[in-house]
């Protein structure tokens, strides 16, 4: 178990990879857990700040089930002091952290040393397994120069696995590549490629994402609490309830409206979300 408040980032140096995605979904997950979380989103796109703009424009601020905030990674003097009140905020259990997919922002370092866990979502493919093996080599070398003061663990996850893929060399690759990543930290379950986890929302519930990311994040929220049960009685209302058990009639009017939602652009809609 690792002390509370605690910082979980979502990084790899390779594009692509679901990152963000995942970040999101974690939140998410954790929320059913009866988690306190917060969203830190440090990426150079801010998907998951404006996300939230788009949500609070569809749903309201009421039932917003957790904070979403901005910051410059490449700000490093602000990152040391965002990275200070994470760890000394305790209205928050867990922040998690998206950041992007680079190596030079300067204030990635602060931030990777002080992270309690790292996750480094990553593709079964040989582009993606060689960018992967690089990054996890630059953290065993980070943690290495910063002896016993980086305790930070790490955990990665085979993302948008598509089963129907792979020769026999392939697979032979990737199980060989799944006993060298593990000398890096815990290697979960894979998360198998969805049209579900294409979904990115930071209000709605995102029920159909739990089953195909649950044997994974159960992993990683074993690493923070040394069990899987729940931490304490979620209390999830309106939006948030799992919408699988609305009446399926229902699904097509809401995919309506999203599509009438997406068609509608944002250029002049401010963000609404917290800047930190």
């Amino acid at each position: 178990m690792v002390k509370l408040p605690a910082i979980v980032t979502f990084a790899n140096q390779k594009g692509g990879v679901g990152k963000t995605t995942l970040c999101l979904s974690f939140a998410n997950y954790l929320l059913t857990k009866g988690v306190r979380v917060a969203v830190v989103d440090c990426d150079f796109q801010q998907s998951i700040a404006k996300a939230r703009a788009k949500d609070l424009r569809k749903y309201g601020e009421e039932g917003t089930p957790y904070d979403v905030f901005s910051s410059d990674i490449n700000d490093r003097s602000a990152m040391i002091d965002l990275i200070g009140r994470m760890h000394n905020n305790a209205n928050v259990e867990v922040s998690v952290v998206d950041v992007p997919g680079s190596l030079k922002a300067p204030g990635l370092v602060p931030l990777f040393v002080n992270s309690d866990i790292i996750v480094v979502p990553f593709h079964y493919d040989r582009i993606t397994i060689a960018s992967t093996a690089g990054f996890l080599y630059m953290l065993s070398k980070l943690k290495e120069k910063m002896g016993g003061k980086m305790t930070t663990r790490i955990v990665m996850i085979p993302n948008i696995h598509d089963g129907r893929v792979g020769k026999r060399s392939e697979l032979i690759l990737w199980d060989e590549t799944r006993d060298t990543f593990s000398n890096y930290g815990t290697v979960t379950p894979k998360i198998s490629k969805k049209a579900d986890m294409e979904r990115l929302s930071t209000m709605a519930a995102l029920d159909l994402q739990i089953p195909v990311v649950a044997p994974a994040f159960d992993k990683i929220y074993r690493e923070l609490f040394d069990k899987t049960d729940p931490l304490r009685g979620s209390s999830l209302s309106g939006i948030q309830i799992a919408e699988v058990n609305k009446p399926k009639a229902n699904k097509k009017i809401q995919k309506k409206e999203i599509e009438k939602e997406e068609n509608i652009t944002d250029s002049n809609t401010p963000l609404n979300h917290r800047a930190i």
